[in-house]
């Protein structure tokens, strides 16, 4: 089988191969999982990359206008039944939970070593770093190129397409730099930093549905901060198990039922489109929340069958294994990978022409999907080692305060949040992004004066 370098990962702990540190197969990395690991955990992560990839897909609309340009859409604004679908397709909130659940144990063992709050978070986004700071750099070049040859809105539209993905990783930046400091905090007293939480949150969300402005979105952070601590909280063996999980669970899909089809100012969508009067993930609202409450839970009911059915079936194990070591460039690309391929259609056989949400579009998607795909693999195939070199790099200290790591993540985020809104303010975001992974974010760049022997670091 090919040849995968071992890594915990960026959201997952990986089990310790038979060369720790260097590049093992997957069936090693699979013999060497040991019985009482939760591969649920992993599997989510797998899966999760996935739905996204393939929702996007679902919901892309690409038509050529009556000027023969390309003109981008949502499915989800042409057809309102498909709302119904993103309870199926939303599966950031798991990830969250499937994140918080794999911080608590790298913390635990950073931690145990001495290791300082600030290493541990310049250690997990030197991981997440490089690809998207490939991707970046990848789009700034297409624009200049573009530019040059007085192509450069059409490429700004494509670039702000193919960061559709990224609004995920600048709150994933952000809450993985305050995990150090939430868990010991949420280990000594959870129900107040729980009910702390979900206080804010409300307090917040009311604050949006009253349209007082800039402040709501403070739950950016908050919101999906929350999920964290739920993977925290199931780690820990914190939640209920059995019949009570059970009834916790139907009671959180009767409330998400119960907030959409109230008339109130949420959504039955649980994804954002383009024209949404309310979005429920900008910032995140309470019918997101409940939810993704509903959702994970159902995932952690559902994850000792699944741990038990992947200990049985070696090769399922071994294709999740595989799946989380290229799980990044798969979420970072499939966006781009698509824009090349309606791209090159535009130009060649032309797009289709069928009417959005008819029997005919949706059979058109079948073929675009796999094409996407194809493209994809062969993208996946240039960048997954970019991914998997950051995340076996040499474990560095971070040469400065906790608050100077706080910063640095926040301006990242910024950055990253930027790349999303398009125009200028998307050029400046992804050179934030390169600008960080070629200096004190890099994972290969030199540290005047190490701060912690290596034994500190993560391990």
């Amino acid at each position: 089988m090919p040849l995968v370098p071992f890594t915990d990962h960026m959201d997952t702990a990986t089990p310790s191969p038979p060369n720790p540190g260097g590049a093992v197969r997957i069936n090693d990395l699979a013999a060497a999982t040991k019985s009482d690991r939760n591969r649920a955990v992993d599997f989510y992560r797998a899966i999760a990359m996935l739905a996204v990839a393939v929702g996007h897909w679902l919901a892309m609309v690409a038509v050529a206008g009556p000027d023969g340009e390309i003109q981008g859409g949502n499915a989800l604004e042409h057809v309102a039944g498909l709302a119904w679908a993103t309870w199926l397709l939303q599966v950031m909130p798991l990830f969250f939970v499937v994140g918080g659940f794999a911080s608590g144990m790298s913390l635990d063992a950073h931690y145990r070593n001495g290791g300082r709050p600030q290493d541990w978070i310049a250690a997990r986004l030197r991981r997440m770093l490089p690809p998207a700071a490939t991707l970046a750099g990848t789009w700034l070049v297409v624009i200049a190129v573009a530019t040059m040859f007085g192509a450069g809105p059409l490429a700004l539209t494509a670039a702000s397409a193919a960061a559709i993905p990224l609004w995920f990783l600048a709150n994933y930046t952000i809450d993985t730099a305050l995990a150090p400091f939430m868990l010991p905090r949420f280990r000594r007293n959870p129900g107040l930093v729980a009910g702390g939480l979900a206080g804010a949150f409300t307090l917040f969300e009311l604050l949006r549905i009253v349209d007082v402005p800039v402040i709501p979105h403070v739950n950016w952070v908050i919101g999906w901060l929350g999920f964290q601590m739920l993977g925290m909280a199931w780690r820990d063996g914190m939640l209920p198990t059995g019949r009570p999980l059970l009834v916790a669970t139907a009671a959180a899909w009767a409330g998400a039922l119960v907030l959409v089809l109230s008339n109130g100012p949420w959504s039955i969508s649980m994804v954002n489109f383009p024209g949404m009067e309310n979005s429920p993930t900008h910032p995140p609202t309470l019918s997101l929340w409940v939810f993704g409450l509903a959702y994970s839970l159902t995932a952690i009911a559902a994850a000792p069958a699944i741990s038990e059915f992947l200990a049985r079936s070696p090769i399922a194990w071994q294709a999740v294994i595989g799946a989380n070591a290229i799980a990044m460039s798969v979420y970072l690309w499939h966006m781009t990978a698509a824009i090349v391929l309606i791209g090159a259609m535009h130009y060649t056989i032309g797009l289709p022409t069928a009417a959005v949400g008819t029997g005919t579009w949706f059979a058109a998607k079948i073929p675009l999907i796999l094409a996407s795909s194809a493209v994809l693999a062969l993208i996946v195939r240039k960048v997954a080692p970019i991914e998997q070199r950051a995340l076996v790099a040499p474990r560095r200290p971070w040469n400065g305060s906790a608050g100077s790591m706080i910063l640095a993540a926040a301006v990242l985020s910024t950055g990253l949040k930027a790349w999303t809104s398009g125009g200028l303010a998307m050029v400046i975001g992804c050179a934030v992004i390169v600008a960080f992974a070629r200096t004190s974010l890099s994972p290969t760049a030199p540290t005047p004066q190490p701060v912690v022997s290596p034994a500190q670091s993560i391990g």
